[in-house]
């Protein structure tokens, strides 16, 4: 028989008792092995099932979804544009899945990408409670991340930013949330919040474009509060990271109508607090754990860290010995 003849088969049978069908669809995935057929008879089993029954079964399905198998889907949703269906899995998932990293009268938690990100977080973080590192892996609070970027693509801005402060509670070092809560404030014009935001970036983040981004968005603060020659400082100083033309067109722009002299930007940086290089415990604590992981052959972790020294220094001594490393693979 092929699947129609099956399918059309199954449901003849059906007799329009509820408990009845159900029991008879639940014998026929016993009876048929092919995936296509079974996609079918769980439709059928769904539209008999009451409310109650859906939510249960719903929540049984998510449950048994791994966090990173979950944040797959999400991705796939966000990149072919549909944010509604997103934001349904989003809000179904925080919802019948029990938070396992919740608020916790005895323990902070905390997520982090790399050791990197914890020993900066070490550094410059205190906890009130005792700190509990979740496993690398269980990224629920990456959950939190991706909610604040549907609702940013929905307009809902004041949901976005509260999903994104939440996920930045977990990792407060984090450049990637750091820079969608920029990219928030810069929509909304809130300029406070974007010369913050864009600081603490410039201190935790070891990306060159988070980095290069940061830079042009404090020129931006700086050029709206008619601080041009600032604003011309900050912008050179991005292109030291990323050759962006949003860079290059506001310079020129800058340049157009006002005769700046030359400005020496790490003065003009250091003048407004403005960190005018990157931040000496990253590099350190890179160089550290590069170090470290090519002592104990982890040739793959080592390169990662020499990568990051590399991509903000450029220093040629750091690609040698990228290279070396890459021989001995």
């Amino acid at each position: 028989m092929t699947y129609d003849d099956i399918i059309a088969e199954i449901k003849s049978n059906l007799t329009g008792n509820a408990d009845k069908d159900k029991a008879y669809l639940i014998k026929q995935f016993k009876m048929h092995n092919l995936k296509e057929i079974h996609l079918e008879l769980g439709r059928l089993l769904w539209d008999l099932m009451s409310d109650e029954e859906q939510n249960a079964y719903k929540k049984a399905v998510i449950q048994d979804i791994p966090v990173d198998e979950f944040i797959k889907s999400v991705y796939s949703y966000l990149n072919y544009g549909d944010f509604e269906t997103a934001l349904k899995e989003l809000e179904d998932y925080m919802e019948i899945l029990p938070f396992k990293f919740r608020e916790d009268p005895q323990f902070d938690y905390f997520y982090f990408n790399n050791p990197l990100e914890e020993e900066l977080f070490r550094k410059y973080f205190k906890t009130p409670k005792q700190m509990k590192v979740i496993p690398f892996g269980d990224e629920y609070p990456r959950v939190f991340y991706l909610y604040g970027v549907v609702l940013m693509n929905l307009s809902e801005f004041d949901r976005a930013e509260s999903a994104l402060k939440k996920a930045l509670s977990y990792n407060p070092v984090s450049g990637e949330i750091l820079s969608t809560l920029s990219a928030l404030y810069d929509g909304n014009y809130d300029l406070n919040n974007l010369k913050k935001t864009a600081v603490e970036i410039l201190k935790f983040s070891y990306d060159p474009r988070e980095i290069a981004k940061a830079y042009r968005d404090l020129g931006y603060c700086y050029y709206e509060n008619k601080k041009c020659n600032i604003s011309k400082a900050l912008y050179e100083q991005s292109l030291n990271y990323e050759n962006h033309p949003r860079a290059q067109i506001e310079l020129q722009l800058i340049n157009s109508y006002l005769h700046i002299d030359e400005t020496d930007i790490k003065k003009v940086l250091n003048n407004e607090n403005i960190p005018a290089n990157i931040n000496d415990d990253i590099l350190e604590i890179s160089m550290f754990l590069a170090l470290d992981f090519e002592k104990k052959n982890l040739l793959n972790q080592s390169l990662y860290f020499y990568g990051v020294l590399y991509n903000l220094t450029h220093d040629e001594e750091v690609l040698t010995k990228i290279n070396d490393l890459k021989h001995r693979l």
